[in-house]
């Protein structure tokens, strides 16, 4: 195991990459999204350009972009994550705080996702046989793919682009043999500069009385907040965990 940091310096972890993948090992717990506004706070000083989002799909770009000129309309963005992001307590609510806190920083936001109707259409082409055959491509990896190519043709404008994407870690690395992550796919596209953030620990609460520790450490560990370097799975990018303290009273008081 590798040295914990109870320094947790994202400006560190980045170094001189030109994305940085910040992946929930949840979507569960809300305090990821409030630890990735921390994040995205730091790394905004440290000359990030753009935050990219896995839970907006790109048919909202528009609606993005209007809110972010203005600050108006950010209700139907709330509401998307209200509808579709409903994984725990407060948790729609933490997503629409992350992306509030990416316009007040000035990193300019952009939509990842596809459709769930795109999705379920791919899907009811390639099913879940013919994916693992290496026969087609499921839904899974072909956003992983539309992802990349998004990131890359922002990074591509020029080389004073600098990318944090968040989305769930099974995105930014691969997820099985035949569902490359976006750490392999982006290099694939020219972009060497890459780091990979994993977010572990934590608390998530299904209602505001019923709460579950998501730490997998021991002892006095699980209340702890630190980083440290490496990743317990396969990755091709130079890799960092940070846990969140299990701590149902951080969550509450969100």
């Amino acid at each position: 195991m590798n040295k914990i940091n109870m320094d947790v310096n994202y400006r560190t972890m980045a170094g001189n990459a030109r994305l940085v993948m910040l992946g929930e090992s949840s979507h569960n717990p809300a305090i990821y999204k409030y630890e990735a506004i921390k994040a995205l706070r730091q790394l905004k000083t440290a000359g990030f350009t753009h935050f990219a989002i896995e839970m907006l799909p790109r048919s909202m770009q528009e609606k993005i972009e209007f809110y972010q000129r203005t600050g108006k309309g950010f209700n139907v963005i709330q509401q998307y994550f209200n509808d579709n992001w409903a994984w725990g307590y407060l948790v729609p609510k933490a997503y629409g705080e992350l992306v509030k806190a990416a316009r007040e920083v000035g990193l300019k936001i952009i939509a990842l996702d596809l459709t769930l109707d795109e999705m379920e259409v791919i899907d009811k082409s390639c099913d879940y046989d013919n994916s693992l055959a290496g026969n087609c491509f499921n839904s899974h990896t072909i956003r992983n793919m539309v992802w990349a190519q998004n990131i890359s043709n922002i990074l591509n404008q020029t080389n004073q682009n600098r990318v944090v994407a968040f989305m769930h870690r099974w995105h930014a690395v691969r997820s099985t043999k035949y569902q490359e992550g976006l750490d392999t796919l982006v290099k694939m596209e020219g972009t060497l500069k890459l780091r990979f953030i994993d977010f572990i620990g934590g608390t998530a609460c299904y209602s505001q009385r019923s709460c579950e520790g998501y730490s997998d450490e021991k002892g006095n560990l699980k209340k702890q907040y630190f980083s440290r370097e490496g990743f317990p799975f396969q990755t091709a990018v130079k890799s960092y965990q940070v846990h969140l303290p299990e701590n149902t009273s951080i969550v509450k008081g969100i």
